[in-house]
């Protein structure tokens, strides 16, 4: 492949828009960004300045590839300020640390609407109660096959996220008064 031209031969090659413009139609998941953004400075810097494309985010179609090392590649502060959808979903390689790192990434609050974090194995209490500080905007919470999450850990998040109108919690450990709230909906136990 040909290299990239220097930075002020670029406006004669094709302008930052185009590349945004040819990204954005290709519909690339947010793997096919991340692997993007390696091939050339050109493409990292569309890639850095386009945080719209980066609204929703889906690793579960790669989810033995994503490792700890891949989350936080892909997750910029810039992109995880921008992001609505986080789907993590059988991404059974990843560290509760590495969740809790990416969601403390832009020094902000996140802007997160939905999140899912089923059969992910590592998420305990201290990752809910990050989802619950950082993601104010939250409106829909999977959480299905999780065995390292307590009573506690949900409290702290239908406690915080006001905004919740869907929360799933199927196959956990969870006491029966509390899977039984989330079922009925009755979020405010």
């Amino acid at each position: 492949p040909a290299a990239a031209p220097p930075a002020e031969a670029r406006g004669s090659w094709l302008p930052l828009d185009a590349w945004v413009c040819v990204i954005r139609a290709s519909h690339f998941s947010a793997a096919e960004l991340g692997v993007l953004s390696c091939v050339c400075r050109v493409w990292r810097e569309v890639l850095a300045e386009s945080v719209d494309l980066w609204l929703y985010v889906d690793f579960a179609p790669f989810q033995a590839k994503v490792t700890d090392e891949v989350l936080e590649r892909v997750l910029t502060a810039p992109r995880m300020s921008s992001l609505r959808c986080l789907d993590l979903s059988h991404c059974v390689q990843l560290s509760a640390r590495a969740i809790a790192n990416v969601l403390c990434r832009s020094g902000a609050r996140l802007e997160l609407g939905s999140i899912d974090l089923s059969h992910c194995q590592s998420v305990d209490d201290t990752v809910l109660r990050m989802v619950a500080e950082r993601c104010p905007q939250l409106t829909c919470l999977l959480l299905n096959h999780l065995t390292q999450i307590s009573d506690r850990g949900i409290m702290s998040v239908v406690r915080t996220a006001i905004l919740l109108k869907m929360l799933e919690a199927n196959n956990t450990s969870l006491s029966e008064g509390v899977r039984d709230a989330i079922e009925y909906g009755d979020f405010r136990v």
